[in-house]
C-alpha cells in the first residue's frame, strides 16, 4: 500500500514537471524559482488529466480529433477536457464553421491574462501569480516595446513608422478593446482598488481581436476612430503605450497603468530600465526652460526624473522614452529625442505568434480535418 502511494506521488510529480518544462518553452517562458512557486500555479490551474492533454497540444490551432489521436483519448473525453481547460484560460480557442480548434496557451500572453475570463475568480491563484511575478519570474525574452505618446519631434527625430501607434491603428481592419488584464489580476489578488485610471484600454488586432471578442467574450470590436480616441484618453490619463508583435505586424497596443501593469511594475524595480526595455527614444530637459513645476516627475512611470532644487533632471538610465513627461510640460522644457542606435521590432516574436502565421496553420488544419 505504501509503495503504491509513493508511486502515485512520483507519477503526479512527473506529470507536473513535464508540464512545467513544456510551458517554459513557450513565449516568455515560466522559469523555475527553486522555491516551487511556479509549480504551485500549475497545480492550481491544471488537473492531472488536463496536464497530460496539454502535453499533446501545440501552439498551432488543432481540432479535438487531431489532439485526441495524438493523446490516445476518445473524442468526447478530449472535447470535454479542452472545454474545461478553455474555461480556465489555459488554451487559445478559435471557431470556424461550428468547429472549435485549440492551441496550447503559454504562461504569458496566456494563463496570466486569461484569468479574466473565469466566471468565478480564484483569489488564491491570483496571489500565487502575484508572488511569482514580483519575486521569482524572469522573462526569457523581450515581450513589449515602449513607444511614445502622440507628440511631434524634429524632422531628424521623427517617430518611426513601427513606433507610431496612430499609424499602426490606421493600417488595421480588425480592432477590439478589452479591459486591462493586469488590473483584473490586481483586483483578484485584493490589490489595486485605489487605482482610478481608465482600464478598458487593451487594444488587439486581427486574430487576437477576434479571439478576445468571439471566443472569450471579454472584448468588443471598435472602429479606427474609437481606437484613436482611446489613445488620446490613455495619454491624458498617464498610461504608457506598449506594443507587441514582430517586424511584419503589431498584434496589440496595451495602454498600461504604471500601478497595475505587471511588466511596468517589474521594470520599475530594475536599476536601469532603459537598458532592460526596448525603446528608440529618450527624454532630455532644457534647464533654462524649466519652471520647476514638477509635473513631469508626477507623470514619469519609472521615477526617471529627479528634483535638483531649481529644475527637473532626467536620469537617462531610467528613462524608457514613453513621452508622458513631454505632454505634461507647460514650457516645452521636456523634449523627446531618437536614440542614435534604433532597434526595429524582432523578425520573429516569441511573445505573440503573428496572426498571419496562426491563420495559415489553421487553414492547413481545417483542410486535414475535412479530408
Amino acid at each position: 500500500m505504501l509503495n503504491q502511494q509513493r508511486g502515485r506521488m512520483m507519477a503526479v510529480s512527473t506529470i507536473y514537471e513535464q508540464l512545467h518544462a513544456r510551458v517554459n518553452e513557450y513565449s516568455v517562458g515560466m522559469n523555475s524559482t527553486g522555491t516551487g512557486k511556479e509549480m504551485k500555479i500549475l497545480e492550481r490551474l491544471f488537473t492531472e488529466e488536463e496536464a497530460a492533454l496539454y502535453l499533446h497540444m501545440t501552439r498551432s490551432l488543432e481540432s479535438p480529433a487531431t489532439i485526441a489521436v495524438r493523446s490516445g483519448l476518445d473524442i468526447d473525453k478530449t472535447k470535454a477536457l479542452l472545454e474545461g481547460m478553455t474555461d480556465k484560460g489555459i488554451t487559445f480557442p478559435f471557431t470556424v464553421d461550428g468547429v472549435r480548434y485549440y492551441a496550447a496557451a503559454p504562461f504569458m500572453h496566456g494563463f496570466f491574462e486569461q484569468q479574466m475570463i473565469r466566471k468565478e475568480k480564484d483569489p488564491e491563484l491570483a496571489l500565487l501569480m502575484e508572488d511569482y511575478i514580483t519575486d521569482g519570474f524572469r522573462s526569457q525574452t523581450i515581450t513589449m516595446r515602449t513607444v511614445p505618446v502622440g507628440i511631434n519631434l524634429t524632422p531628424r527625430d521623427q517617430i518611426l513608422s513601427y513606433d507610431n501607434v496612430k499609424e499602426i491603428i490606421l493600417g488595421k481592419e480588425t480592432i477590439a478593446v478589452s479591459p486591462c488584464f493586469c488590473r483584473d489580476h490586481m483586483l483578484s489578488a485584493g490589490k489595486g482598488g485605489e487605482c482610478h485610471k481608465p482600464h478598458d484600454m487593451c487594444i488587439a488586432f486581427d486574430f487576437y481581436a477576434r479571439c478576445m471578442v468571439e471566443e472569450f467574450k471579454m472584448a468588443r470590436y471598435i472602429s479606427r476612430e474609437e481606437a484613436l480616441q482611446l489613445l488620446d484618453e490613455a495619454e491624458t490619463a498617464g498610461l504608457v503605450h506598449q506594443t507587441a508583435g514582430n517586424a511584419e505586424s503589431t498584434e496589440v497596443i496595451c495602454n498600461c497603468c504604471p500601478d497595475c501593469c505587471a511588466g511596468l511594475r517589474m521594470l520599475k524595480h530594475h536599476p536601469a530600465p532603459a537598458k532592460a526595455y526596448p525603446s528608440n527614444y529618450y527624454c532630455r530637459h532644457e534647464d533654462e526652460l524649466c519652471i520647476h513645476c514638477l509635473l513631469c516627475m508626477e507623470r514619469c512611470p519609472m521615477d526617471a526624473i529627479i528634483d535638483t532644487g531649481d529644475h527637473s533632471q532626467v536620469q537617462p538610465e531610467r528613462c524608457i522614452g514613453c513621452g508622458l513627461c513631454v505632454t505634461a510640460c507647460p514650457t516645452d522644457a521636456a523634449r523627446l529625442f531618437t536614440k542614435e542606435k534604433v532597434k526595429t521590432p524582432p523578425a520573429v516574436s516569441t511573445f505573440l505568434r503573428p496572426s498571419t502565421e496562426i491563420f495559415l496553420d489553421l487553414q492547413g488544419e481545417i483542410a486535414r480535418t475535412r479530408e
